[in-house]
């Protein structure tokens, strides 16, 4: 009879700690989220580069494990205006962003992306052109999503002048 009543509380336990990480988790994804809409602007993202990293998170209880990360490398055109002066400027940033938006990424391309602060949020078009010949291969190489891009990406030159 006592072995129950332990392994219910130990489950009791287990479930409380689950589910005080999963509402923790959710509070902190939605304060993410609402940062990330507030700051989001639409850049031209030249990619130079693109690694996965290992690292450490810089302070919390989670510093002592490592994440993977994913990691564009590009230069970007920043502009700010200020009190009546327009200045720019090319700049080589690191960006972080997901699994998914770092494997439509090429390198040597330009990008149109949504990028918030060092966060690339949605890779919108492609600004280059695929080349049809990759190294002798067939073209049917080039991927669905890359055409689609580039079609959008003309678009948006069309309605931006």
């Amino acid at each position: 009879m006592l072995y129950w009543i332990v392994l219910g509380l130990v489950m009791a336990v287990l479930i409380g700690l689950y589910l005080w990480l999963f509402f923790y988790s959710r509070r902190k994804q939605k304060a993410f989220d609402e940062q990330y809409t507030a700051m989001k602007e639409r850049h031209e993202v030249f990619v130079l580069n693109k690694k996965t990293v290992r690292e450490r998170p810089k302070s919390g209880w989670r510093k002592f494990t490592r994440f993977k990360t994913y990691q564009v490398v590009g230069r970007v055109n920043v502009s700010q205006a200020m009190k009546g002066m327009q200045m720019s400027r090319m700049q080589t940033v690191t960006f972080q962003t997901t699994k998914q938006e770092y494997e439509k990424i090429e390198i040597n391309r330009k990008y149109k992306m949504d990028i918030a602060g060092n966060y690339i949020g949605n890779v919108i078009a492609i600004g280059s052109k695929t080349s049809a010949k990759k190294s002798g291969k067939d073209k049917s190489s080039s991927s669905s999503v890359s055409k689609k891009g580039t079609r959008s990406w003309r678009n948006w030159l069309r309605t931006k002048s």
